[in-house]
């Protein structure tokens, strides 16, 4: 996944996909604007040459950890939707406040009310950060489950210079044959699940996938 932050850039993305059925899945771009609305109208046209080849395939939005579940916070996730009407939205919500016991149902209804895309996130648990992995279908069209790998050394340790080191953690083959089973079970609900492996420490995040992709069979 690479940053998009012109109509160039994204028409060289578009040239580098070598299938007629590739798609993109494009993250949100963060800029310092001072407004909004020119920050809203430079991601459109970045991402304009993907969506007018057919090769973009949704949004991603993962919203910090200080993005909760009520108050402003929420009103900021409830514009992005507003704004992305017409396009894919995927958000990853990284405040565990999204997902309490009050609030999951709620979340899960906003979501599905707005036909934005779940992010079940596989991460360490037992930090500020952390968030529980929810096996749930919230669009009809798509589901993405991202694994970051479940090294509770590195998740919030700081002075770390690369994220390779962060997400340094290589799944044995039992958890990842657990994770394939959640992901056979969404994909009969689903018309799309997308398996982000995000451990990205030398070749684990490959060799993780091609164990995934054959347990998923």
């Amino acid at each position: 996944m690479a940053s998009i932050s012109s109509s160039r850039m994204g028409e060289r993305y578009h040239g580098r996909r070598p299938a007629e059925d590739c798609t993109a899945q494009a993250p949100s771009l963060v800029l310092r604007i001072r407004h909004p609305q020119e920050l809203w109208r430079r991601f459109s046209e970045a991402v304009e040459p993907l969506r007018l080849a057919g090769k973009l395939g949704a949004i991603h939005f993962q919203f910090a950890p200080w993005i909760t579940s009520g108050g402003e916070s929420k009103r900021h996730v409830e514009h992005c939707s507003t704004v992305m009407q017409g396009r894919l939205m995927v958000v990853e919500f990284r405040n565990k406040s999204w997902w309490t016991e009050r609030n999951r149902d709620s979340t899960l209804a906003f979501e599905r009310e707005r036909e934005l895309v779940n992010v079940v996130v596989n991460g360490p648990q037992g930090f500020s950060s952390s968030v529980p992995a929810v096996w749930e279908v919230t669009s009809s069209q798509l589901t993405i489950v991202r694994l970051h790998g479940r090294n509770a050394d590195t998740w919030e340790k700081k002075g770390l210079t690369t994220s390779s080191d962060r997400f340094n953690y290589d799944f044995r083959d039992d958890e990842i044959n657990e994770i394939a089973e959640h992901i056979k079970a969404l994909s009969q609900r689903v018309l799309v699940v997308q398996a982000i492996v995000n451990n990205n420490y030398q070749d684990q995040g490959q060799r993780n996938a091609q164990t995934l992709a054959g347990f998923s069979q």
